[in-house]
C-alpha cells in the first residue's frame, strides 16, 4: 500500500507545469543552496539525522491508525516527483540519474519499509480502537527493533553515498 501510494504520488508530481517547478526550485534553492557549501562530513551528518528522525517518527506515528504515515509517504512522493521532473528539465536525464539513483536505491526502500511498519502498527491500533484483540505494543516494539537493525544502518549507508559519492557521479556526467 505504501509503495503504491508513493509511486502514484511520484507520478502525479511529475505533471506539475514547468513554471511551478521553477517556483519549487527557487524555494528549495534558497533552502538547499547553503547545503552545497557544507563539508561532506557535515552533509552526511545532516542528511542521516534528517532521514533517521523522519523514519523513526513515521513508525511511531503509525499508532494514530496509520494516517500520518500515509500523508508522509504521499507528500514525499509528490515532492520527489516534482523535484525530479524539475531537475530533469533543467539539467537532463543523466544528471537526474547521477544525483538520485546511487543513494535513492537504498533510501527509498528504507522509507517505504518504515511506512509499511507504521501501517502495521496502525492496523493494530485500529483493532484496539474497535476493541478487538490487538498487539500494538509488540508490533511497535518489533518495528523499532527493525528500525535499529536495518533501517538506521541502511540510512547511514545512503547518506554516505549521497554526501561522498553523489558529487563524484554528478561530475562524471558533467554536472559538477
Amino acid at each position: 500500500m505504501a509503495t503504491a501510494l508513493f509511486a502514484a504520488t511520484t507520478i502525479v508530481g511529475t505533471f506539475i507545469p514547468l513554471d511551478t517547478y521553477l517556483d519549487i526550485g527557487q524555494g528549495s534553492g534558497d533552502f538547499l543552496g547553503p547545503l552545497l557549501t557544507l563539508s561532506p562530513f557535515l552533509l552526511f551528518f545532516l542528511v542521516f539525522l534528517n532521514n533517521a528522525i523522519k523514519t523513526l517518527a513515521v513508525i511511531g506515528l503509525g499508532i494514530l491508525l496509520g494516517l500520518p504515515p500515509l500523508f508522509f509517504i504521499g507528500v514525499n512522493g509528490f515532492i520527489i516527483g516534482s523535484v525530479m521532473s524539475w531537475v530533469k528539465s533543467i539539467n537532463g536525464l543523466e544528471y537526474l540519474i547521477a544525483s538520485t539513483v546511487p543513494h535513492g536505491v537504498i533510501e527509498i526502500p528504507l522509507v517505504l519499509l518504515a511506512t509499511a511498519l507504521s501501517l502495521t502498527v496502525g492496523w493494530e491500533s485500529f483493532k484496539w480502537v474497535r476493541r478487538r484483540e490487538s498487539s500494538v505494543k509488540s508490533q511497535l516494539s518489533a518495528s523499532f527493533k527493525l528500525y535499529l537493525k536495518v533501517i538506521l544502518p541502511g540510512l547511514a549507508v545512503a547518506a554516505a553515498i549521497e554526501a561522498f559519492l553523489t558529487p563524484w557521479f554528478i561530475g562524471l556526467v558533467g554536472g559538477g
